[in-house]
């Protein structure tokens, strides 16, 4: 019954913890709250103090209740030199309770619950599930190992005789080209015209003296052997002019490999 009661029950501003307005009319207009520690009944709040025709003075205040009951509010006023006021007399402010007056202090009757099936945490494990569900087709279609694609890669063009030959030829020129170069170069030569004009059981170093006067391959066959003596270079178009014969046609042979 006590506890039906404190259920029906509504705080109101003055109940125990709520904060209200009071005013009150007193002689001095000079009145302060009175300083208090934290295990204090009532806490006194003064808002604003206004002088009336009379000479007297009407103060605002905002108490607090912690403890329910009329508390004196000459307790909770000094003076400014910290003096109690007494002189106030027996002005009271009264704080109201939540709890009813016949109350004493019995206990609210727990009736426990059944935990529900549906709802609260079963249905977040079931939606999650569900979720789960959902998203695994799309992790297994997106996680699939993409066909490979049977793109190959474009192999790099055959290199001409003339790309070949032309650092060769330039050191040629310079007086720069190692016996190495020098062998490559022939080797290479030697792989052109054998295809081109000499046959191949012909031995090339037979066959040099009649390419010498020949109209594309001399002119390269005799600046080679003119550098050999007197290495002097050569612009760059005079090598281009050089290698012009053999800049159509791509090393495939294995020749110059």
């Amino acid at each position: 019954m006590a506890s039906a009661q404190f259920a029906a029950a509504v705080p109101k501003p003055g109940d125990i913890g709520l904060e209200r307005d009071y005013a009150v009319t007193l002689d001095r207009g000079d009145y302060q709250p009175r300083p208090m520690d934290d295990r204090t009944p009532l806490i006194l709040r003064l808002e604003r103090v206004q002088q009336e025709k009379d000479g007297r003075f009407t103060y605002v205040f905002h108490p607090i209740g912690f403890e329910p009951g009329n508390h004196r509010l000459a307790d909770y006023l000094v003076h400014p030199d910290g003096t109690p006021a007494v002189e106030i007399g027996d002005l009271k402010i009264e704080v109201g309770s939540l709890l009813p007056a016949d109350y004493q202090g019995e206990l609210n009757k727990f009736t426990p619950q059944p935990f529900p099936w549906f709802g609260g945490y079963r249905m977040a494990l079931g939606g999650l599930a569900v979720l789960w569900l959902c998203g695994l087709p799309a992790l297994i279609w997106l996680g699939r190992k993409k066909p490979v694609e049977n793109a190959e890669e474009a192999a790099p063009p055959v290199p001409s005789y003339a790309e070949r030959m032309r650092p060769l030829v330039e050191a040629a020129a310079a007086g720069n080209l190692t016996a190495s170069g020098q062998a490559e170069l022939e080797r290479l030569m030697s792989g052109y015209w054998r295809e081109k004009l000499v046959g191949a059981d012909q031995r090339m170093t037979v066959a040099l003296a009649s390419l010498k006067q020949h109209a594309e391959a001399g002119p390269l066959l005799r600046a080679l052997e003119r550098w050999l003596h007197h290495p002097g270079g050569a612009s760059r178009g005079e090598i281009d002019s050089l290698l012009e014969p053999y800049r159509h046609l791509a090393v495939e042979s294995g020749v110059g490999a």
